[in-house]
């Protein structure tokens, strides 16, 4: 064992040796792998755009979906498309221009000088957390133009913009600061963990970046999503009372219910469950236009296709997946992070250079380590959606063959206060009063799969998302299955069921 590992870290050494040579033309691998991944993203888009200018819905939602809300889903589809094609390409040439010109070594130096201002010691850590800073500044004029352009030109002409100019410049500074308050000071940690474990830093970087996922899953509800968004628990009534039925019946550890004001930025709807801690109390989060678009029964199906990525510990999954990939790419860094060639070609240290420091910056030499790796990103997006697709399949099997909870006590009180008192009554009890007034129009008859089927149609229409998908752009881009999948394969659980009964 200790003659394989001895092994293993002369091939190491060997492998940083040969990466680590001028004779590799550095500037221009990585010039050349940007183009290439912009010509492949660009190559699958047009794909994909070329569907927008079909006149027909697939044959699998032509039932389902009227020819209007068809011909509204592809402009929409068209125009995100368009605007997708001239922000990649914003974004490619920005890249371009950072590489040619040197832009992190100049950002290095101006970092170093703003703290030689404020008379602080620009140590490496420091120059971290002010580098991420003005990195984050110098990319913010083309990120603001563009999500500006997306909200209020985009999202407007199609109505599912709801954010104001006043909001969207105060969530903007916002988010700046955070990436000051919290990104910047976690950045400079990372490099103060790679600097004391040395040659041994993957394990501890990966330990570093586990806590922060678990801290920020417990701090973000609670301290840096209500700056966004207002969540508000959700009202005694019907709904109330039905998602409580099904997470009692599921044992789902439910500490909260909260309704989110997503309309007040987007007319797009969702929900979603948070809490990664095991045995942690976990919370429902359901976005007021869902609850304004669907009816009680509806989101019951919605959330427990949700409530099935809990009971097959899809979250944990996806966090032990990340981590290994996590734990990959910082084995492949270690390769990179002493490259002095790689830093040379991008104006570190040498005669020539912009930034003289006597040290190759951890945090640039992983920037300039994911721009060589650019193209497996590639690989692991394809196989991350892959996964997620795969998930979803489950987690609409757990829906389709779940059994509706039975009537709550409330519903019950309610049938009988109905029945001996008649619907002009008012019910002492809130919840009992919303189950009187809605009784007439529940469907409590219907199970999961049709309520989940129609859930889907309702936020495909209300969302106006893609209905025809080229299989290789759906492959890159889409997490989750298409509508006429995710159909076909509850149509196939159906039939199962069917046969087994």
């Amino acid at each position: 064992m200790i003659h394989g590992l001895s092994r293993a870290t002369a091939a190491i050494h060997a492998a940083e040796t040969y990466l680590d040579t001028d004779a590799i033309p550095w500037k221009r691998v990585v010039l050349t792998l940007l183009w290439v991944v912009y010509l492949f993203e660009t190559y699958v888009m047009l794909r994909q755009y070329r569907l927008y200018s079909l006149t027909t819905p697939p044959k699998a939602v032509v039932e389902h979906v009227s020819y209007e809300d068809f011909l509204k889903s592809q402009r929409y589809g068209r125009d995100k498309a368009r605007f997708g094609f001239v922000a990649d390409a914003l974004a490619h040439g920005m890249n371009l221009f950072m590489v040619v010109c040197n832009v992190h070594a100049h950002m290095w130096v101006a970092s170093m000088g703003l703290l030689s201002r404020a008379g602080v010691t620009a140590s490496e850590p420091m120059t971290t957390a002010v580098y991420m800073i003005v990195s984050s500044l110098v990319a913010l004029p083309l990120s603001m133009a563009m999500s500006a352009y997306s909200h209020f030109v985009v999202e407007e002409r199609h109505g599912f913009n709801k954010l104001t100019w006043p909001t969207f410049f105060a969530d903007t500074v916002k988010q700046e600061a955070l990436n000051a308050v919290l990104g910047a000071p976690l950045c400079a940690l990372f490099v103060m963990v790679v600097r004391w474990a040395g040659d041994a830093f993957v394990a501890y970087a990966v330990l570093f970046f586990v806590v922060v996922i678990l801290f920020g899953s417990v701090i973000y509800p609670t301290l840096i999503q209500p700056l966004f968004n207002k969540l508000t628990p959700l009202p005694e009534g019907q709904l109330r009372d039905r998602v409580t039925a099904l997470a009692a019946q599921l044992h789902f550890p439910l500490k909260h219910l909260y309704v989110i004001d997503g309309s007040r930025r987007s007319g797009h709807s969702n929900a979603y469950f948070y809490g990664i801690v095991p045995g942690g109390g976990k919370h429902i989060v359901l976005f007021d236009t869902l609850i304004e678009q669907s009816s009680t029964a509806e989101i019951e199906a919605v959330l427990a296709h949700e409530l099935g990525h809990w009971s097959y510990s899809h979250p944990a999954k996806m966090m032990t997946v990340s981590v290994l990939q996590l734990t990959l790419t910082l084995s492949v860094f270690t390769l990179f992070f002493k490259n002095a060639a790689l830093f040379r070609a991008f104006g570190f240290s040498g005669p020539h250079a912009v930034a003289r420091v006597p040290y190759l910056p951890v945090l640039v030499g992983f920037e300039l380590f994911n721009m060589v790796l650019k193209p497996t990103d590639a690989l692991v997006q394809f196989a991350f959606h892959a996964l997620i697709r795969r998930f979803e399949y489950q987690a609409d099997r757990f829906a389709v063959t779940l059994s509706r909870p039975g009537p709550t006590p409330a519903e019950r009180e309610a049938r009988r206060w109905l029945a001996e008192r008649g619907p002009t009554s008012d019910a002492p009890d809130a919840t009992v009063r919303d189950w009187v007034q809605k009784l007439r129009e529940m469907d409590a008859e219907e199970t999961y799969p049709e309520l989940l089927k129609r859930a889907l149609v309702k936020l495909q229409i209300h969302n106006l998302s893609t209905m025809h998908h080229d299989p290789l752009y759906s492959a890159y881009h889409h997490s989750h299955p298409t509508l006429p999948e995710r159909w076909s394969a509850i149509d196939r659980v159906q039939a199962t069921l069917r046969k087994a009964q």
